[in-house]
């Protein structure tokens, strides 16, 4: 895991602000070198922790159902059932849960039939999946964080 001091939190307050931000201004507003943020940007980056992506709220320029899935997995299954979902381009996000579900997924297909037709093709089939719940989302509200990363304590 890759330690981040206040410097990195702050480059990542930023950015989630404002992904576009450039360099030279962050580094003026944290009283660092434009190089400093760049090096430190390159290093979360590479080390998976930061990345910039574009998000768009699907409802808004194009037809599509979009469906959250939470998905039960035999432990064992776990990566295998992971790298299945990753490697379909009608899902977007995957992630590990703990609590009702060991595996989120969210997928965006054209309509209900064809959600229907993923699930039993591509997800229900799969090796290890117990149980499938479809929750269908209607609108988008939030789609990113407010820009406030939570920085952790400060051990004394």
């Amino acid at each position: 895991m890759t330690e981040l001091d206040d410097l990195d939190h702050a480059i990542i307050t930023a950015l989630e602000q404002d992904g576009r931000r450039a360099f030279r201004e962050i580094a003026r507003s944290l009283s660092v070198s434009e190089g400093t943020v760049r090096a430190r940007f390159r290093r979360l980056e590479e080390a998976g922790v930061l990345k910039i992506a574009a998000f768009a709220d699907p409802g808004r320029f194009r037809a599509g159902r979009l469906a959250l899935l939470f998905l039960r997995v035999a432990p064992e299954h776990h990566d295998a059932v992971v790298a299945a979902l990753c490697s379909h381009s009608e899902v977007s996000y995957v992630s590990t849960m703990l609590g009702r579900a060991d595996v989120f997924a969210q997928v965006l297909v054209a309509d209900d039939n064809e959600l229907w037709a993923f699930l039993q093709r591509q997800v229900r089939p799969l090796e290890g999946v117990l149980d499938t719940e479809a929750v269908l989302e209607v609108a988008v509200h939030k789609l990113w964080f407010d820009g406030r990363t939570p920085v952790p304590p400060t051990l004394g």
